[in-house]
Formats: C-alpha cells, sequence, structure tokens
C-alpha cells in the first residue's frame, strides 16, 4: 500500500466566492484514463469516495489526447502497463497545466525517469490496494510530488548505497545539504529559503552545484542520497513540493 505522509499540511486548498464574500472550498476535478474499463470503474469508485475529489470524466486511454474530456480538469491520473508510451500524454497534460498522476504495473528506471521527465508528478506502482491513489492525488493537487516505496529503490539500491550515499554527501557544503534537508521535509523553494535565510534563487543555486556534486538527475534523486547518507528512515512513499511550485 502506498501512503502519503503528512501531506496534508502542505496542501494548498483551492477556494472561490460565493459571492457573499465567504470562500469555499472546491474539490479538485479528476480525470481517469485507462485502456481497461475495469480498472477504469475502480479508480472512478476509489477517488470519487473521497470527499476533496470529483471525477469529472473516464476516458480509454488508447483515444487521441484530442479527444480527451480536459475542460476543467485539474489532476490526470493515468492507467498504464507500462510507463514509456504515456511520456507524449504527459507532455500534453502537463503543457495544459494539469497535473498528473501515473499508475503502471511493469515500472523500470528508465521508464521511471522518462515520466519524471515529462512532468508527472506522481509515480506509483499499479496494485489492487487503491487505498492510497486518493491521497496521493490530492498531495499532487496541492503541488507535491508522490511515489511509490518501490520506486524510490531505482535511485537508492539498499545493497551498498549508504557508502556510496555518504561519500558523494560529503562533497556537499553545510548550506547544500540543509537545502536539500529542508526540501527533504516537503518544503517548497521558497520556505526552504526563509528558513535558511537566504533567497529563492540561492536555494535554487545550491540544489543545482548540489545535483552536480552528487551527480544524480534530479532533486528527487539528490534528496534520497543524502536521507540515505544521514540513515534518515524510508518513508512509505516519498513527496516533496514541486520546483514549480516555489
Amino acid at each position: 500500500m502506498t501512503v502519503v505522509q503528512d501531506a496534508t499540511r502542505q496542501f494548498r486548498s483551492r477556494s472561490r466566492s460565493d459571492g457573499g464574500g465567504t470562500r469555499t472550498r472546491t474539490r479538485t476535478r479528476v480525470l481517469v484514463a485507462d485502456h481497461d474499463p475495469l480498472w477504469r470503474h475502480l479508480l472512478h469508485d476509489v477517488l470519487n469516495g473521497d470527499s476533496q475529489l470529483d471525477v469529472v470524466a473516464e476516458v480509454d486511454s488508447r483515444r487521441p489526447l484530442a479527444d480527451w474530456p480536459l475542460r476543467r480538469v485539474d489532476v490526470a491520473v493515468l492507467g498504464a502497463s507500462h510507463g514509456e508510451p504515456m511520456v507524449g500524454a504527459i507532455r500534453q497534460l502537463t503543457a495544459r497545466r494539469i497535473r498528473v498522476v501515473l499508475l503502471c504495473l511493469d515500472w523500470s528506471r528508465r521508464s521511471l525517469d522518462a515520466a519524471v521527465s515529462a512532468g508527472a508528478a506522481g509515480c506509483l506502482v499499479k496494485e489492487t490496494d487503491l487505498s492510497g491513489v486518493a491521497g496521493s492525488v490530492q498531495a499532487v493537487a496541492g503541488r507535491n510530488r508522490v511515489f511509490s516505496t518501490a520506486l524510490l529503490n531505482f535511485y537508492v539500491d539498499p545493497a551498498g548505497a549508504n557508502r556510496r550515499s555518504q561519500d558523494a554527501v560529503r562533497k556537499l557544503t553545510a548550506r547544500e545539504r540543509e537545502v536539500l534537508c529542508r526540501l527533504g521535509e516537503g518544503l517548497t523553494t521558497a520556505e526552504a529559503a526563509e528558513l535558511c535565510g537566504v533567497s529563492s534563487a540561492t536555494v535554487k543555486s545550491h540544489v543545482s552545484h548540489a545535483l552536480a556534486k552528487l551527480g544524480a538527475r534530479n532533486r528527487l534523486e539528490a534528496v534520497l542520497m543524502v536521507r540515505d547518507a544521514l540513515g534518515a528512515p524510508a518513508p512509505a512513499a516519498y513527496w516533496a513540493p514541486d520546483a514549480a511550485a516555489g
């Protein structure tokens, strides 16, 4: 089961005025896309059972994306057997400012890298226990990133990775380590900057330098390397604010 840890404290709730000055919370509008009608049905029932989510459309993922009913969709939940064939759809959806959660049966390091590079905010193992999917969609709607625990092993190899991580992390300055630790706690770039007493641009610069020193492909891998080197326990699911959010 994939669980989002403490993600609710970071959610940025969308709201609208009721005309009298009162702000009311709105539900996250979700589109479900999968080639299998049974999976579409299961995902629809699980997501619509959450009071903060509203499944506004279902679609066969094999249909051209131009035919998908995307009007007013906040998050698209895509189901697939393999991740890479969905990369094109992920890019098109994120270009429309729609957040994407991708559920796949068969993940590889290559498909995970491709999905993350394309802009997927959530990457989950497609399994019969869907109890964690609603929380993951809520986290993604709150501009966080969510990954199933099993997928983190593609970035941190339990066998011997700790020593390699420790050696790499020693190359970082104290400030670079602090910034990555703050981001690993779920802070946005702006929030990490405030706590560190620096500007957001400086935080981004520290992250860029840290990626180069660690040989990490992205922020997620860098944060995991620092967590591993410091002996922090692995979460059931990793979530961290999207870089674009802060």
